[in-house]
């Protein structure tokens, strides 16, 4: 694949350049949206259709959307009632406007080139599906740019197959940062008919963004952090994630893309899949265990009958690639040696 010139697109009018739909969901982000809307009204990709999603805000966010509309004739805003991220990205996905689709949170920030260098990538490479690296930001931290240079342009773009994608997004390489989430994505719209996001507040993306990835075939991988990703926000929904969706959401989404997974006979991955899981049911038993509120030591019943459902297949499921022999060790000692395993390694 030639170099992607972040001049692909000097000369040509915004009217011929591909349109793309950029959404913006957000809930509660008031301290935040200013800086996320600039980023998008700032873009070197000017053929953009930017389409706002307030979900419900009881804060100032909606009142901020309103005004920037009022500033771009590309910008969109549409009110809703709080429903949750899922049924905000389906609405986007009905109403966008573009040939491609790219996906962004309202506490979060892109770079002012990230259109135009995923849009390159794709008009370059043929393919249907961008992906790119990401920043991840505290939330403190300043706004924190990175002009486009030579050096973050050479070697830094391929194509990957599906297999390799959907490898990575199921281990959480961070090697290949596919991951799961869809802000580091740009997607042409064919790759979006059909599909839906479940309507829940948690792991709405997972089983989403596996399909995407196999239909696709095959994406190109910009491995330039474009997005800047805010990890640690006090208020975000991520952090109020709690113990009561550990059997209403986690466990089904997990199940869910174990299904999909055994269904494209990617049963390796499967395993991986429960290996993830049993791993950090283990931990959310050692959390339950040692709570002492009450909050989470409610749910230690039916954590220690799940996990019990892994015996007859420990050796298969601690066989997956990336498993670690002391994991294993430590399922064993759960199962086998409850009292020893409480003692020893709750602490």
């Amino acid at each position: 694949m030639r170099d992607i010139s972040h001049f692909y697109f000097k000369g040509i009018p915004v009217s011929e350049q591909p349109l793309i739909t950029v959404a913006i969901t957000c809930y509660n982000v008031e301290k935040y949206m200013s800086r996320c809307i600039e980023s998008v009204m700032a873009q070197t990709y000017a053929n953009l259709d930017i389409l706002i999603i307030d979900d419900g805000s009881r804060d100032r966010t909606g009142t901020i959307c309103d005004y920037y509309m009022t500033q771009d004739t590309r910008i969109r805003v549409v009110h809703q009632s709080n429903q949750g991220p899922g049924t905000a990205r389906n609405y986007a996905m009905e109403e966008a406007m573009g040939e491609y689709l790219a996906f962004l949170d309202g506490d979060d920030y892109v770079e002012n080139y990230i259109y135009e260098y995923m849009m390159s990538a794709i008009l370059e490479s043929g393919a249907k599906l961008a992906i790119c690296n990401y920043f991840e930001n505290a939330e403190d931290m300043p706004v924190d740019i990175h002009p486009l240079n030579e050096n973050m342009r050479a070697n830094s773009i391929r194509m990957v197959d599906s297999k390799e994608l959907i490898t990575a997004c199921v281990e959480e390489s961070e090697d290949l940062k596919v991951k799961s989430m869809v802000w580091n994505k740009l997607y042409h719209k064919s790759l979006l008919e059909g599909k839906s996001f479940p309507n829940i507040l948690f792991y709405e993306d997972r089983r989403f963004t596996l399909e995407i990835l196999h239909d696709a075939g095959e994406a190109v991988f910009v491995d330039t952090p474009l997005y800047h990703y805010i990890i640690d926000r006090k208020d975000s929904i991520g952090t109020q994630e709690g113990f009561y969706c550990i059997f209403s959401e986690w466990i089904p989404a997990c199940n869910s893309v174990k299904a999909f997974l055994r269904q494209i006979g990617m049963e390796d991955l499967a395993d991986t899949q429960d290996y993830l899981m049993y791993t950090r049911l283990l931990d959310f038993y050692a959390e339950a265990k040692l709570d002492k509120t009450g909050d989470k030591s409610k749910y230690l019943e039916d954590i220690t009958a799940y996990i019990e459902k892994c015996r007859d297949s420990v050796d298969r499921i601690y066989g997956s690639r990336i498993a670690d022999p002391k994991e294993k060790k430590r399922m064993q000692k759960f199962l086998d040696h409850r009292w020893m395993y409480d003692h020893f390694h709750l602490k």
